[in-house]
């Protein structure tokens, strides 16, 4: 009963469109992923238009203080000019967010998305890439970066550019770039993990990839 009713406490305050739209006829439990992606669109858009408000964070913070249950897991960019929760105008509670360069999960991140899954938390996952991604774009110039770890992530970043040539000026080729890292990355969540597989499978947890367009603000799928 508590966890129910906490469930329905994390949709009133940190997915207000999903509260619009069916908390008052669906039960908290039953709220589908393709619900929250709708209402994380919605969210987008109040983004776009300027108008999103963090007017309620006093009361959060406490609400939030013992439990967490956020319903959506997002692996976007370190990008400073894309953080989730301002592009899907959500506040605490809502996002379990994982971010590296290039959004893309080592078995850290897949560690991180596998305990949001263990803990019940997730139904929804985000892979969110965006324009001008500077990993992509660097990765696109074909040379090898000065230490190992930047190579072990452009090799990675790298594995996805089937079919598209190495040219970092196209900026077409570069949208085309990110739009194959993004799917490759939501594709390496389930090679890389039992947990995330079984779970996609079963219909409990649904990924999406998204691409963020830095002019508009906008997110859009990836088909």
């Amino acid at each position: 009963m508590r966890r129910a009713l906490f469930i329905t406490i994390v949709i009133l305050i940190a997915l207000p469109a999903i509260a619009q739209e069916t908390a008052q006829e669906t039960a908290p439990e039953t709220i589908t992923p393709d619900q929250l992606w709708t209402a994380m669109l919605h969210g987008n858009q109040q983004f776009v238009a300027g108008k999103i408000t963090y007017d309620h964070l006093k009361e959060e913070r406490k609400l939030f203080r013992e439990h967490q249950l956020p319903p959506i897991t997002v692996l976007a960019c370190s990008d400073s000019r894309v953080p989730p929760e301002l592009v899907f105008n959500q506040s605490l509670g809502a996002l379990f967010v994982i971010r590296t360069a290039g959004n893309v999960a080592d078995e850290f991140g897949l560690g991180s998305i596998e305990y949001a899954i263990a803990n019940g938390y997730t139904k929804l996952i985000v892979v969110l890439g965006h324009e001008n991604c500077g990993a992509v774009t660097a990765s696109l110039g074909g040379g090898d970066p000065g230490t190992s770890s930047l190579k072990a992530l452009a090799t990675r970043i790298r594995s996805s550019f089937i079919g598209i040539p190495y040219d970092p000026k196209d900026a077409a080729n570069v949208r085309k770039a990110v739009e194959a890292n993004t799917r490759a990355s939501a594709a390496q969540l389930l090679a890389g993990s039992a947990l995330i597989r079984d779970a996609v499978a079963t219909g409990k947890v649904k990924i999406m990839t998204a691409y963020y367009d830095l002019d508009e603000g906008n997110v859009k799928n990836v088909d």
